[in-house]
């Protein structure tokens, strides 16, 4: 079993674990379908597709779950919806940092002889700047409607802004 064939079983043992149990029937069944997709690289991409399914029936199906129970949304009080926006704010732009440097870890692992990852601008640019300017243009847009979660992007953005200058002070 190759690389691609092993990922992708993986993968779709993960969707398996994770998905409610209305999917799960469903999510066995791909991984069993797995065994017979011919080609390493047509089952990983088989898998992907597979997991995206599951996940957004998932997706209905904890929607449907959540909206059902108002009484215990309708009895947190304001400062815990605050509290939860922040913290999903600040998540989201960790998750933005960790997906521009993966994006840089991907490009130094596929063109080797570039050396990119020995770059001081390249890496300035991809992990820090792009991300800032994203940071900034997310905090904008949420500011008048979902102030909390705009507030954790900056303070992510504050904290992440900081790093970067003491990083550098100190060379």
């Amino acid at each position: 079993m190759g690389a691609p064939r092993s990922f992708a079983a993986a993968l779709l043992r993960a969707a398996l674990r994770l998905a409610p149990a209305a999917s799960r029937e469903w999510a066995a069944a791909m991984l069993r379908e797995l065994d017979f997709i011919e080609g390493d690289w047509a089952a990983l991409f088989w898998a992907l597709g597979s997991t995206g399914v599951i996940f957004r029936h998932a997706a209905t199906e904890w929607r449907a779950h959540f909206t059902n129970r108002k009484t215990k949304e309708e009895q947190m009080n304001e400062t815990g919806k605050k509290a939860i926006g922040f913290m999903s704010g600040l998540l989201g732009a960790f998750v933005v940092v960790l997906c521009a440097l993966g994006v840089q870890l991907l490009a130094e692992f596929l063109f080797p002889t570039l050396k990119i990852a020995y770059r001081t601008m390249t890496h300035v640019t991809t992990v820090i700047v792009i991300p800032e300017a994203i940071f900034i243009a997310v905090a904008v847009k949420l500011w008048p409607k979902r102030g909390a979660v705009a507030a954790g992007v900056l303070f992510f953005a504050v904290a992440a802004g900081l790093h970067i200058f003491i990083h550098f002070a100190r060379q």
